[in-house]
C-alpha cells in the first residue's frame, strides 16, 4: 500500500467521519477495497488535488528541511516534506565582501530565503483539512471544481 493510501486510511476517520459507523466524510473519499485499491483511491485523490490546487506554498522550516502544501478552492489539502540542499555554484564576485581585516574575500551571507536550493528527497507527510476562517478561494474561482472532485473520487470508491 502507498504512503498517501496508508495517510488516507488514518485521515478519513477526521472530520466527523467514521468507517466504523458508516458516517462519509465532507470530503476525502474512504479506501476501500485491497491495498491496490486503496493506492488507486489515494493517486486519483493527487491527481484531482494537483488541478485544483488554488493555493501552493512552500514554506521553509529550517536549514535543509521545507514543507510544500497544496490546497484546493475548499480547503483541503496535501503536505510534502522536501529535503533540500543548497545549490552549489561559484559566487560572483560582487557577491563576495572583505572580512573585518579587510584581507580575505568570504561569500556574503545571506539568509536561507534568498538561496537557491535543490530537492533530493521528497516524502508524503498527509492529508489536510481547511484552516478555520480561511479562504482558500482566489478570485474567478468557485468551488464547483471540488464537487466534481468528489464525484471522481465516488467513482473510484465504487469500480
Amino acid at each position: 500500500m502507498s504512503s498517501g493510501a496508508v495517510a488516507l486510511c488514518k485521515h478519513f476517520e477526521r472530520g466527523g467521519a467514521s468507517s466504523e459507523h458508516g458516517r462519509a466524510h465532507p470530503f476525502w473519499t474512504l479506501p476501500t477495497g485491497s491495498n491496490e485499491n486503496k493506492t488507486e483511491i489515494a493517486r486519483g485523490i493527487l491527481e484531482d488535488m494537483l488541478v485544483q490546487a488554488v493555493w501552493r506554498n512552500v514554506m521553509l522550516l529550517h536549514h535543509g528541511v521545507a514543507v510544500y502544501e497544496i490546497r484546493n478552492a475548499r480547503g483541503y489539502g496535501m503536505r510534502w516534506t522536501l529535503d533540500i540542499e543548497e545549490k552549489k555554484d561559484d559566487i560572483p564576485s560582487d557577491v563576495q565582501t572583505m572580512t573585518a581585516n579587510g584581507d580575505t574575500l568570504v561569500p556574503n551571507e545571506e539568509d536561507d530565503f534568498h538561496k537557491d536550493w535543490v530537492i533530493i528527497k521528497t516524502t508524503f507527510r498527509g492529508f489536510l483539512e481547511p484552516i478555520a476562517g480561511m479562504d482558500h478561494e482566489l478570485p474567478g474561482q468557485d468551488a464547483s471544481t471540488a464537487e466534481e472532485s468528489l464525484r471522481t473520487q465516488e467513482k473510484l470508491r465504487e469500480g
